[in-house]
């Protein structure tokens, strides 16, 4: 898998737990550099971002438990 795909399954791993996390603390937690990936992400329905908060979507999170 692609570094930026191990990335966003760790985001989404992170969410499914956490539930919802501001910017900065999911920076903090991987060491994301930037939000591209976020905004990439919110764009094909895997997060919600709104203000400053992240929060794992419905089909996100149904993306975490496929095996």
């Amino acid at each position: 898998m692609s570094e930026i795909g191990e990335l966003a399954d760790r985001i989404l791993e992170l969410l499914s737990k956490e539930k919802k996390l501001t910017v900065e603390e999911l920076k903090k937690k991987i060491s994301l550099e930037d939000t591209s990936l976020l905004c990439f992400m919110h764009l094909g329905e895997l997060i919600e971002l709104e203000k400053e908060e992240v929060r794992i979507t419905g089909f996100g999170y149904e993306i975490t438990t496929v095996e």
